[in-house]
């Protein structure tokens, strides 16, 4: 596995937070402090076009293809609802107290979920583009989640150092694993199968079963783990930390395949773009898109 090439789109004009892609359309869309929503083309990194902005920082993303929305979250709590194909704001909301850092949405189904500071974790009804349901996860705050389907909850990282699994149909708090000595900042599954990884303030990266039994755990980054990316065939993951590096791991064996090193600060953001292809965002204030070779099919 090697490096072939990288791209570096500059654009924005403070730390990059969000990214989240539109597959059908290889578009990559990237916000941060600047509270600016950048449009990219994954085929070329050009074409760069500010979708919209917003008064605060934006430290989350999501895109849900069958509506064409993009979901976007505040530092303030609110979250915005653009209408893609009508290029129009649909609905914004306040919906949590503070920061929003996590949102997702169900893949076929009209269900989407938002997390925050404010420790609430919330569903919606993304027809209607409404929370329905809130449950008020832990006092210390939450960041991002994850759908988890072997268990059929979702697992949120608590700024206290804890997982918390909130049940998909309990809409209740089902328990709780302590899962770094500080600050759980990334959560992700893997696409295949029943694991998932965390990492956190410690800069340790863990992977984990569906029992939530540790499998292993290894030494990531020197400071704060900032964000996880599983490959689509569940056979790798990305690491971005705070020491400005990514790191790529085999799943199976927890051993460091490759590292990626051309952000100047702080890597907060990674999306897979495709089998060969990795995007991140950082606090230099670069989109990077890494063109790579010699990773498994999907």
């Amino acid at each position: 596995m090697r490096l072939v090439g990288e791209w570096t789109l500059p654009g924005h004009s403070g730390p990059v937070y969000a990214l989240t892609c539109d597959y059908e359309k290889h578009t990559l869309f990237s916000a941060g402090a600047d509270g600016y929503i950048a449009e990219w083309r994954c085929s070329s990194g050009k074409h760069a076009r500010a979708v919209a902005r917003t008064p605060n920082a934006i430290y989350s993303l999501h895109f849900i293809p069958q509506l064409e929305f993009l979901y976007v979250g505040e530092s303030s709590g609110v979250i915005y609802i653009l209408d893609l194909a009508q290029k129009k704001l649909n609905r914004s909301i306040r919906a949590h107290e503070s920061s929003v850092f996590g949102l997702s949405s169900h893949p076929s189904e009209m269900e989407g979920w938002s997390s925050g500071r404010d420790g609430k974790f919330l569903f919606w009804d993304t027809e209607r583009s409404e929370p329905f349901a809130a449950v008020r996860v832990s006092p210390a705050g939450l960041r991002g989640f994850v759908l988890f389907l072997p268990r059929n909850a979702f697992l949120c990282a608590g700024r206290d150092g804890y997982i918390y699994e909130v049940g998909r149909v309990e809409k209740a708090l089902l328990g709780q694993t302590q899962a770094d000595p500080h600050f759980v900042f990334a959560i992700q599954a893997s696409p295949v199968n029943g694991i998932f990884a965390t990492g956190g303030k410690s800069g340790i990266l863990k992977l984990w079963d569906s029992t939530l039994n540790l499998v292993w755990q290894k030494p990531a980054h020197t400071l704060t783990l900032n964000t996880i990316a599983w490959h689509p065939s569940g056979k790798l993951l990305a690491t971005g930390g705070r020491d400005s590096f990514i790191h790529l791991w085999d799943a199976h064996t927890g051993e460091k395949i490759l590292t990626l090193s051309g952000h100047h600060r702080s890597v907060n953001a990674l999306i897979w773009l495709g089998a060969d292809t990795l995007a991140s965002g950082g606090d230099d204030g670069l989109v990077k898109i890494w063109h790579l070779e010699g990773l498994p099919e999907k």
